[in-house]
């Protein structure tokens, strides 16, 4: 498959003319060192804060509110992310079309483009939602069920690895890992109950052990069964999905979380990720009805079925300067294949459909994609895991007009002085590696 030469420019237009990009690493690096490679939080913003900043506010007029916009970009992108491993990441962008009422989605994966498979179902998908727009409500539990099946067997592979499953057949970088299945930490996440309730709550209590026990023997069975049944794993999807949104276990959930102090026992860090795993299962329920529920509501931008486009992945380039031994080689990440792709469209034309707000992301923004977007200026960053990759890096395009190479230098310069106020200021500490992904719209 032929893929994007990341470096076409000259070096006197180069995007790193201001910035040089061997200190740009090496600046990386010192960060990396000071901070374990987790220079911030996790952290989520909020769309309200950003849209009167929008760049392109005046004379646009989307039927999607910037919510739904950023929901359904969302919950594509982690349809489209079906493998496990970076390169599995998924973006992607929601196109409204100002002269017929209708949607593009156009996606971006990490180092690959989407194989036919994926691209096959995520057609099928856009099918069914198109059915769904001109049908009554009667139809909306069968319509469910049919979306729902779609994607379990898409996601069959991923979902066993998410379980841990003795059923999961591990990708070779996985071989020497030695994780137990998802069923057996439910015994720890049972045991922090009784530490989150007062005596008067015992009734509470009762209630979220009770939900968790059960969800457990549901893992449980499942992993112990012999024959690999779809049905059985809707099943436990749906479990997962009654379970972790009943009111009992969010509170319980928001109870934990609130016990941590600045660094966690390893019990409860622990039992925290469990149920981020839990909800991660439960997702595919979640994304399922979330479709259903736009598609109800703005029926005229599915009724012709949504066009896929899918974006020419850039190659990797070759660097010395990196964190880890084994980083050798550096990759334009999804989002920022997306940031370039639309930056060169609008540079050039004025194309028939309203810029996007937001990038969906299958995986939390890392740390340099979120600087990039919150430094570009163009598309919401919407939510960022903190953790910086070396392994990071931005097209310098020959195809760059003047103004966009300008605004790139610009962006790449505040960048490097985020990068360099961290190392000035942050104090040193070593947070936890974060989980790069959970699903925000579950609770």
């Amino acid at each position: 498959m032929s893929r994007r030469c990341v470096r076409t420019s000259e070096v006197d237009n180069s995007i790193w003319l201001d910035v040089r990009e061997d200190a740009f690493r090496r600046h990386l690096v010192e960060l990396e060192e000071r901070t374990n490679a987790v220079p911030i939080a996790p952290q989520i913003f909020d769309a309200s804060n950003w849209s009167p900043i929008y760049p392109y506010a005046t004379g646009c007029h989307h039927t999607l509110p910037l919510e739904i916009e950023m929901r359904l970009a969302d919950d594509f992108a982690c349809l489209a992310a079906v493998e496990e491993g970076a390169q599995s990441v998924a973006a992607v962008c929601i196109e409204e079309h100002t002269e017929d009422a209708k949607l593009t989605l156009r996606f971006a994966a990490l180092d690959t483009t989407l194989n036919d498979t994926v691209q096959e179902a995520l057609r099928e998908i856009s099918s069914l939602l198109a059915v769904v727009s001109v049908q009554d409500t009667s139809t909306i539990p069968k319509s469910l069920d049919r979306l729902f099946t779609i994607v379990v067997r898409l996601h069959y592979r991923r979902l066993l690895a998410r379980l841990r499953s003795s059923k999961w057949e591990k990708p070779a970088y996985l071989s020497k890992s030695h994780k137990k299945p998802l069923w057996q930490d439910f015994k720890n996440v049972l045991h922090r109950v009784q530490f989150m309730y007062t005596k008067r709550e015992k009734r509470q209590r009762l209630v979220v052990e009770q939900l968790l026990g059960e969800l457990e023997q549901v893992y449980k069975q499942f992993d112990e069964a012999s024959e690999n049944d779809i049905a059985s794993l809707e099943g436990l999807v749906t479990s997962s999905y009654a379970t972790i949104t009943s009111p009992e276990i969010q509170d319980y959930v928001t109870r934990l979380e609130a016990s941590v102090g600045t660094l966690p026992t390893a019990q409860v860090a622990s039992a925290i990720k469990s149920l981020k795993q839990i909800q991660k299962v439960a997702a595919y329920r979640r994304i399922c009805i979330s479709l259903l529920e736009i598609v109800q509501e703005y029926p005229q931008l599915f009724d012709t079925g949504m066009l896929m486009d899918f974006v020419v992945p850039f190659q990797s380039v070759p660097t010395a300067i990196g964190y880890e031994e084994w980083a050798t080689t550096c990759h334009v990440h999804a989002e920022i294949q997306l940031a370039v792709h639309y930056d060169l469209v609008f540079q050039n034309s004025q194309p028939n459909f309203l810029p996007p707000r937001v990038i969906g992301v299958s995986k939390w923004l890392c740390y340099l994609c979120y600087q990039f977007l919150h430094a570009h200026g163009r598309l919401f960053p919407s939510r960022t895991h903190g953790r910086l990759y070396d392994q990071w890096t931005i097209p310098d395009l020959a195809e760059f007009g003047h103004d966009t190479m300008k605004r790139y230098r610009a962006a790449v310069k505040l960048v490097d002085m985020e990068v360099l106020r961290h190392i000035d200021c942050e104090p040193e500490l070593r947070r936890l590696e974060p989980m790069t992904s959970n699903d925000v719209y579950g609770k």
